[in-house]
């Protein structure tokens, strides 16, 4: 039912998908990025389904239209397929999640719900300290802040600094990636942006435990917000939706909720 398909596949260009893509941006990241993803496995019925995993630390993104019913061959293909050898992650739609809790009976446990979020307008929000690129000393620090962000999201929860060396030396030269320093010029906060895509989204917001409630995740959103928009785009960014002080954080800087999906973690079974 489901078979290995090309990352150029014709089904990420298809009415169901396209429906789809913003909440599922991530999936035209890893296919159109070799250079980051080199060797994401893919799969899909090539109507109205797709999985596809960058690598075994990460989601296995799956999308499926509205129409699709075959939850229950869908998750034992992914158990397969994606299972055997790391601890299993999916970002899906609720539906997907919610058919393996009524008819699987799987504990509603280890499901964090993403809240996709989109601005077209910024609301004005004044700065207090600048953004900036890293220092080639704070590649270090920034790598940390990076381990930080991925096991508080439980990303990926067994995250070491060494796997995040080159994301972080991004921060020195990279034209996007940024940091936040405070008034001493600190570096309080970082966020990566990946503008060169069909959805503009702005990731890994992190603030300094000892430096949040401060609004420095708030001005660093809006500043490279506005890199977006002056490129003509609608900005893009997912939050977790139960946590209410960075949704109200980001709706305060003009975003507007578009849609949600959910990431778990499926109970391992004997």
């Amino acid at each position: 039912m489901f078979d290995k398909i090309a990352r150029n596949h014709n089904i990420f260009l298809s009415d169901l998908f396209l429906k789809d893509a913003m909440a599922f941006c991530v999936i035209d990241s890893i296919r159109n990025d070799a250079e980051r993803y080199p060797t994401p496995k893919v799969f899909s019925d090539k109507k109205d389904c797709i999985m596809i995993n960058s690598d075994p630390n990460h989601s296995v993104i799956t999308w499926t239209s509205d129409n699709f019913k075959a939850y229950g061959q869908l998750y034992d293909f992914i158990k397969q397929e994606f299972g055997a050898n790391a601890p299993l992650k999916i970002m899906a739609k609720k539906c997907f999640y919610d058919d393996l809790v009524k008819n699987r009976k799987m504990p509603a446990l280890n499901v964090q719900t993403l809240g996709v979020y989109s601005c077209l307008k910024l609301n004005d929000v004044a700065y207090i300290g600048r953004p900036d690129q890293a220092k080639t000393d704070e590649i270090l620090q920034v790598a940390q802040m990076l381990v930080n962000f991925d096991k508080e999201t439980k990303e990926n929860p067994d995250a070491q600094v060494a796997e995040y060396m080159d994301l972080a030396s991004e921060f020195v030269c990279g034209p996007t990636h940024c940091v936040w320093r405070d008034r001493n010029d600190k570096l309080v906060a970082l966020a990566t942006l990946r503008i060169n895509e069909r959805y503009p989204r702005i990731g890994r917001v992190y603030t300094l435990v000892d430096e949040r409630g401060k609004s420095y995740a708030k001005m660093l959103v809006h500043y490279l917000t506005t890199q977006i928009l002056k490129a003509g785009k609608k900005a893009l960014l997912f939050t977790d939706f139960d946590y209410a002080p960075s949704n109200r954080c980001y709706q305060a800087i003009g975003y507007k909720l578009n849609d949600t999906i959910v990431n778990f973690i499926p109970p391992i079974e004997e």
